[in-house]
């Protein structure tokens, strides 16, 4: 980044903000836990056990009328023989990250619960077109969906007033706040919650792909998860799930669905579900 002033203030942003979300040990241990190839359902289910709080609010989801397990799921083993290893670690990730993304953000004008709603929304999109483009882990899909506009939260906490100039600058060029940011911050909130997720110690590109999601195409080289999680969140923009007064400034990039070989008919179905997950109140709770 050019502009030193923007980076030193990126740089307090990340680095010594006393209120920084952070995830808890349990989630990443989790997390390492089911990426290893050791991993087994009664480690995992050992060391979500440390965590009573998280381990219940896992168990709520398990049992969601939208993951349809075929009884009720009284015990985290259970939950990773039903469900697998990998959708439990999507749903520690995501719980752990639920108080985060469930405030308003008020900057922005998003209501309390509504970017949560997005961010799940878009973590299922992103996960149903990574199946559909045959990319290899559609996990990582999930979590780069769920995080991928963890930075509003603390633009909107810790740079306000600041964030009243880019809300004028958008108004008056017409343009997204994004660009915005970068014309008025020297950064937008994509790179903020690139740089958290790295603060994180999550994967490289997954934290790229947080990065570039307004703009695959800046990424060298492309990351076809990148161009997944711009489609995912293009497309509950569409649907106007957890709009704020931003959303409908941004528009998808030219070829992104040739880019994933998905056709119309992908598109209207991948529309369909996401609307079908939107209205499941429960699976959002």
């Amino acid at each position: 980044m050019a502009d030193s002033t923007a980076e030193r203030r990126l740089h307090w942003l990340i680095e010594e903000t006393n209120d920084l979300p952070t995830l808890p040990k349990v989630t990443m241990e989790v997390a390492q836990l089911v990426d290893s190839p050791t991993a087994s359902a009664p480690k995992i289910a050992q060391a979500l056990a440390r965590d009573q709080v998280l381990t219940a609010k896992v168990l709520k989801m398990a049992n969601s009328a939208f993951y349809g397990a075929p009884r009720r799921i009284s015990t985290v083993t259970d939950a990773i023989v039903m469900l697998g290893m990998h959708t439990i670690r999507n749903m520690t990730m995501a719980v752990s990250c639920q108080e985060v993304l469930h405030g308003a953000v008020s900057s922005y004008a998003i209501r309390r619960g509504d970017l949560w709603r997005h961010s799940m929304c878009v973590a299922y999109a992103s996960q149903q077109i990574a199946k559909r483009a045959r990319y290899r882990i559609t996990e990582e899909a999930f979590v780069a969906g769920l995080l991928h506009d963890i930075g509003k939260v603390l633009i909107s906490t810790y740079l306000s007033t600041e964030f009243l100039q880019v809300m004028t600058h958008a108004q008056e060029l017409n343009q997204s706040f994004s660009d915005a940011e970068q014309d008025i911050l020297g950064f937008d909130h994509a790179e903020v919650g690139a740089r958290l997720t790295e603060h994180w110690n999550l994967p490289s590109h997954l934290v790229q792909a947080i990065r570039y999601h307004h703009n695959p195409s800046h990424q060298d080289p492309p990351n076809t998860l990148t161009s997944i999680v711009h489609l995912a969140d293009l497309l509950c923009i569409t649907l106007g799930i957890g709009l704020g007064t931003d959303g409908l400034q941004y528009s998808l990039e030219d070829a992104t669905i040739e880019k994933l070989h998905l056709t119309d008919e992908d598109i209207d179905s991948l529309l369909m579900m996401i609307s079908e997950f939107a209205s499941d109140g429960e699976s959002l709770t």
